[in-house]
């Protein structure tokens, strides 16, 4: 069982999970987003998510396995990843059962 499943959001089937790079204006440099490499955490305590937060800061993608932890430090991560990722404007995209894709601004995941 995901960790999404504990909210009631439906599993998309692969075809329909795909990730596309979008063009987005930027008011201040007129320019694209351009987003960093991915970066890949599996974290062995909640301890491990500044350096997650870290990697988002500097506008990297990254993967984070949760199938290793325990349900409550796996959703302890995944809140704080989730409001992080809310404040640098980008999304979540949950790939497999506890395996997610964060990404900054300038990446659209459908």
């Amino acid at each position: 069982m995901g960790v999404f499943d504990l909210f009631g959001r439906s599993q998309k089937s692969r075809e329909d999970r795909k990730v596309k790079p979008f063009a987005s204006a930027d008011v201040e440099t007129g320019g694209m987003h351009k987003t960093g490499p991915v970066s890949v955490f599996d974290p062995t305590s909640y301890e491990d998510v500044s350096k997650m937060i870290d990697a988002l800061k500097e506008n990297k993608n990254i993967i984070v396995h949760l199938e290793k932890l325990k349900k409550e430090t796996a959703m302890r991560i995944l809140d704080m990843l989730s409001g992080a990722i809310y404040a640098l404007g980008g999304g979540v995209y949950e790939m497999e059962d506890n395996i997610f894709m964060f990404s900054p601004s300038g990446v659209e995941i459908l």
